[in-house]
């Protein structure tokens, strides 16, 4: 997914949202220049420097100690608009957030606190996020769950918060995936011997898939919730148990389905065309790139670029 301004261009299709660019040597690339496109691109470098984090978590110092909670039924795992309960995926327990409570005041004051701490390291700075508790859930020896995407649990939602209270075992850490070359992997605590005795959390976007090791001894006990857009800035509803990265939420979610650095480019670029002239502002459109190379019997490859708007003839 890509944030672009409205360019024209040259194509043998009559329709303007699939556009085609060919080639006869697979060396060819459409490239952009001239003064204005140098101009746009000093403003998206620094659209970089407000770009929010991946993923991160460390100490929840803001939180009190936990109370006592109690686990009952077996934790399912979501396939598309299916629930199911498959050990071999994932293995734990789950206590659904209507049967959890939190007596302790200092709690939600310092989810306040957690909250516009994650909002400021996202790159949603002045944006009051909202953790909604979705389940507490319990692992025990041989608890895991394999690699896989988040399902949307609530309108708006954007990342995922696991929020672990003390608690003594082995194993579990959380592992978070971006691309593949790079890993993140959230201990909560145990490295530096404090996850029985301090609150610790970690956040990673909806759509990025991670895992949960296997624990290899005691109880792992986890708090998750689901961070989500506040309702004055969420453009439209959407499907729930939907995969975020879908081309439907993004549709239907516009401008607000951007993330990290796509989001910072996206309002660097917003907030330089408001300081111009109305008949040279820009026109955002989330558009569908795709790259395909064809090899030939006759030794000439050939280069397909195509760009269409997901959104037709609406824009941002």
């Amino acid at each position: 997914m890509c944030v672009v301004n409205k360019m024209s261009a040259s194509s043998s299709s009559s329709d303007d949202n699939n556009n085609e660019y060919n080639s006869d040597e697979a060396a060819d690339v459409p490239t952009p220049s001239g003064v204005a496109c140098l101009q746009i691109n000093k403003v998206l470098a620094r659209a970089e420097e407000t770009a929010g984090e991946f993923t991160f978590g460390g100490q929840a110092d803001m939180l009190p100690v936990a109370p006592g909670l109690f686990v009952d039924g077996k934790s399912p795992f979501g396939r598309k608009h299916e629930t199911l309960i498959d050990e071999n995926v994932r293995k734990g327990w789950q206590l659904e957030s209507g049967r959890v409570e939190f007596k302790n005041p200092l709690w939600h004051s310092g989810m306040e606190k957690l909250s516009t701490t994650i909002a400021n390291r996202l790159g949603y700075e002045g944006t009051p996020l909202q953790c909604v508790l979705y389940k507490l859930l319990v692992y025990g020896e041989g608890g895991h769950f394999t690699k896989h995407k988040d399902t949307e649990k609530e309108d708006g939602m954007i990342a995922t918060l696991v929020l672990q209270p003390p608690n003594l075992h082995e194993g579990g850490d959380l592992v978070v995936y971006r691309d593949t070359t790079t890993e993140y992997r959230h201990d909560f605590g145990k490295k530096d011997a404090t996850a029985a005795y301090l609150p610790h959390y970690a956040v990673h976007y909806a759509d990025a898939e991670h895992a949960l090791e296997n624990v290899t001894k005691g109880y792992r006990l986890a708090l998750v919730y689901s961070i989500c857009l506040p309702r004055t800035v969420r453009q439209l509803r959407r499907n729930h148990c939907q995969s975020l990265s879908e081309e439907k939420s993004i549709e239907e979610l516009g401008s607000g389905a951007l993330k990290g650095i796509d989001r910072a480019r996206f309002h660097a670029l917003e907030e330089a065309s408001n300081a111009v002239m109305t008949d040279k502002k820009l026109c955002f459109y989330i558009a569908q790139l795709s790259h395909e190379i064809e090899f030939r019997d006759d030794n000439i490859d050939m280069v397909f670029v195509r760009w269409w708007s997901t959104l037709e003839s609406q824009h941002l």
